[in-house]
């Protein structure tokens, strides 16, 4: 029996790994240095077919690549967006969806246009972004490109790492949810009386309003991703706003009774007070003032539901969406009192 010393043991372990290990290794061939794909697709040329001609680019005067691509706010027309893409290359534009960006998507998902990977790798090396931005963006094309990819969802969003970056992609990502929302709302409302609708339209404005200050007050404005935490904030409110309509039009909200309420209501209050007592509240730019103030605005549209609920929903009763309401405030807040 032969028996191995501590470092002779620890020796073998490691030529064992490296006899396994290099082999899976060396399965994944190294990536080509981003700035070599760059080098090899900057002479690429853009079809002379697809560039705007004088006359239509007197008539893309003002529009906007970016919602005609991907039909925000206006009927969707990849071809027209590509055409106004080329437009735009001729100044800056105040999002990065814009110009070259937009053109870089046209081409890689060949909507819009005949898919052209190397002239989107063109477009992405252009493209101004954080490095490592750039960099993944090349990279993530390359791959594509290797791979035959014959997708269509290729996004500017894809490759970010700045919270510049993650701010617009969050508005990217709620404008879809958005449409959808306000897709869902249209089937409710098409079952309701004018009066309804009229009805809706106080509690919308109040409940906007509130969710304003709630997302400027009570989320930390300190670092770079604000704008994208702000965005999600918003984007939460109008879920649980939209689900809970939904839950009254089905009859399925939660039954809550009196007791309920005032447990609810108690644990509301207590939160507050604990907010509010303290000498130094931790949690960036969020203050006890700011709290307070969007405790107010919540006051105004706890009772904006309880009185749109009393007209539309009669059978539902003050307490039972004055709890759900309540409860859902009071996780909001307990994440101060910690």
């Amino acid at each position: 029996m032969i028996l191995l010393t501590p470092l002779k043991c620890l020796l073998a372990i490691v030529v064992c790994l490296t006899v396994w290990v290099l082999p899976v290794m060396a399965e994944k061939p190294p990536q080509v240095q981003w700035q070599k794909i760059c080098e090899r697709v900057k002479n690429v040329s853009y079809p002379p077919a697809d560039q705007p001609t004088v006359r239509n680019a007197k008539a893309l005067k003002d529009c906007n690549s970016y919602n005609l691509y991907y039909g925000f706010y206006e009927e969707a027309d990849p071809e027209k967006a590509r055409l106004c893409a080329f437009g735009e290359m001729k100044d800056l534009g105040d999002s990065p969806f814009y110009g070259k960006a937009m053109l870089m998507t046209i081409y890689a998902n060949g909507v819009g246009a005949k898919r052209n990977l190397d002239l989107a790798l063109k477009l992405a090396c252009e493209v101004e972004g954080a490095p490592a931005e750039v960099e993944g963006r090349v990279q993530h094309l390359a791959e594509l490109k290797a791979k035959n990819w014959q997708g269509s969802d290729f996004s500017l969003c894809d490759d970010i790492t700045s919270g510049y970056m993650q701010g617009f992609c969050a508005d990217h990502a709620d404008r879809f949810a958005e449409a959808k929302r306000n897709e869902k709302l249209g089937d409710i409302q098409a079952k309701w009386t004018k009066a309804d609708i009229k009805e809706f339209a106080v509690l919308s404005k109040i409940a906007n309003q509130y969710f304003d200050v709630r997302a400027d007050q009570e989320v930390d404005q300190t670092g770079t991703g604000r704008a994208a935490f702000t965005i999600g904030e918003l984007a939460a409110q109008k879920d649980f706003f939209l689900k809970t309509l939904e839950e009254l039009e089905r009859g399925a909200l939660p039954s809550y009774s009196i007791r309920h309420f005032k447990d609810a209501d108690a644990a509301l209050n207590t939160v507050y007070q604990k907010i509010q007592k303290k000498t130094e509240l931790e949690w960036g730019s969020v203050t006890k003032g700011g709290i307070k103030a969007t405790q107010r605005a919540w006051l105004k549209y706890r009772d904006a539901w309880i009185k749109f609920c009393s007209k539309k929903y009669p059978g539902v009763s003050s307490e039972r969406i004055n709890t759900h309401l309540t409860l859902k405030r009071v996780k909001e807040l307990e994440e101060f009192a910690e």
